[in-house]
């Protein structure tokens, strides 16, 4: 006697279509320093505009200091002499060459101003290096920090929100003033 057997395959196939793309929120930081070196007559002897590097512990702020009101508020800003790269994190995230007793607490408490419908929103810190203080040949370097309190060290990238690394050198002499604007801009899209 044969016996048959009947085998059934059965092949099954799922997929899923997605229709359209979910909505994608980002917040974008984005900054830029104003540089003025003024001599003794208040005439401008370098200016210099550019955009600077938020680093990881300024990403870090930006994000904790949203959900967190104790979270450290800028205080100020550093001098140095190095021209490695600015950089997001390790080498280039914090002062690379310090120049002692260049700390300098903002002028007066950060600003904040609404742009414009769509425009985002921008906070505004400045400090000014008056004549007499910082006197150095080669300026070459300025990061934004959040060290409360501002002391007379290098700091560390723990505590650089951003840093900016000039196009030339600056001769800040004794008569001379230095003032660096450090516009914030956020905008969520």
């Amino acid at each position: 006697m044969t016996v048959l057997a009947k085998v059934a395959l059965r092949d099954t196939v799922m997929a899923r279509v997605r229709r359209g793309r979910a909505p994608v929120s980002k917040l974008a930081l984005r900054a830029n320093v104003e540089v003025v070196l003024r001599g003794p007559d208040g005439n401008v002897k370098y200016q210099e505009v550019g955009e600077n590097l938020v680093t990881d512990h300024g990403d870090e702020f930006v994000a904790r200091r949203s959900i967190d009101d104790a979270v450290a508020i800028v205080t100020g800003m550093r001098l140095g002499t190095g021209a490695t790269a600015a950089a997001k994190n390790g080498a280039g995230a914090a002062i690379v060459t310090y120049i002692t007793a260049s700390q300098e607490d903002l002028d007066a408490a950060a600003t904040h101003s609404d742009k414009g419908a769509g425009a985002g929103y921008r906070a505004t810190y400045v400090c000014t290096w008056i004549a007499g203080d910082v006197t150095n040949a080669a300026i070459a370097e300025v990061v934004l920090s959040d060290e409360t309190p501002l002391t007379n060290v290098a700091g560390t990238a723990a505590n650089t929100v951003a840093r900016f690394v000039f196009a030339a050198t600056i001769d800040k002499q004794a008569g001379d003033s230095l003032e660096v604007t450090w516009n914030t801009d956020a905008l969520g899209a």
